[in-house]
């Protein structure tokens, strides 16, 4: 098991004020992130038994979405119709090996992604391109929490590399992570699926994985979902307003600390421009607010 930071912080939007607000937060499926590499391993090494039992799974879910729909076929029947349609398809897919690993790629990714959201956070505490991209060209604001949390050590804490709930740390490589996968479980798929490109090494990133299934809230954005799970409050331990986050969502994000009770410890400051260097300095954020 990696030795935890001694600090972890997530760099966020203006709009995600409601994190304090309401106390939760967002674990991101792996389609919904700004890397296309995200969660996609190079699988190898299918076999067309195994691609066989994929195929049946796929004709068992569409299945059932035909059943609801009130579909007069039987299963067999169902089957039989789509491996007709398909059969074009599926010999591309068994018997062209780009194809193939095309294919049980896309498979693989759409499976996890279903079932997996990841919190992203970093060690990385004044990074000017995070302060950039992710809070909003510094519109909005860093957050620090206790990486010792119980939040971020799982429900079971062990001593185990990985675990669903456990802060996890990315690891950086020039080269894809390949797996045969097609008797994988997510539980094992997902230390592997940490690994990202060497390109993102200066964002330091630790992660949680969560199933989706725990989740407290979902709701509907445009094509997306959105899944939410509780906050506590007590791993929160300052937020730094950024350097341009306007006077409006200032006074936010000071309401949504000093209204409530469960907050009143975090410490509020703000992001200052270094005078003669490129970097920020943070100070208290001043009563005016």
């Amino acid at each position: 098991m990696a030795e935890l930071p001694e600090r972890i912080f997530k760099y966020v939007s203006s709009d995600r004020i409601d994190i304090l607000e309401k106390l939760l937060i967002r674990f991101t499926q792996p389609s919904c992130f700004n890397d296309p590499f995200e969660m996609r391993v190079s699988v190898e090494g299918h076999s067309p038994e195994s691609l066989d039992k994929a195929e049946d799974e796929v004709y068992k879910n569409q299945f059932l979405k035909y059943a609801l729909r009130g579909g007069e076929h039987s299963y067999e029947e169902f089957k039989k119709i789509q491996k007709s349609q398909n059969r074009t398809t599926m010999g591309k897919i068994k018997f062209d090996p780009h194809y193939q690993k095309q294919a049980a790629t896309a498979y693989a990714f759409k499976k996890w992604d279903s079932q997996v959201g990841i919190l992203s956070l970093s060690a990385a505490e004044k990074n000017l391109l995070m302060w950039a991209h992710y809070a909003d060209s510094h519109r909005g604001m860093l957050i620090e929490f206790n990486p010792k949390h119980t939040f971020f050590n799982g429900p079971n804490p062990s001593d185990a590399e990985f675990n669903f709930g456990m802060l996890t740390k990315v690891v950086y490589s020039k080269d894809r992570p390949k797996d045969r996968v097609e008797e994988t479980s997510v539980l094992e798929i997902i230390p592997m699926l940490k690994t990202k490109s060497d390109e993102w090494i200066k964002e330091k990133e630790w992660r949680v994985y969560e199933m989706l299934e725990r989740r407290a809230e979902q709701i509907a954005k445009g094509s997306e979902t959105v899944y939410l799970f509780k906050l506590p409050p007590d791993c929160i331990k300052r937020v730094v307003v950024g350097y341009n986050m306007d006077y409006k969502n200032r006074k936010r994000v000071v309401a949504a600390v000093k209204t409530n009770p469960k907050l009143k410890k975090i410490k509020i400051e703000e992001s200052v421009l270094n005078l003669d260097l490129f970097s920020l300095e943070y100070q208290p954020l001043p009563d005016l607010y």
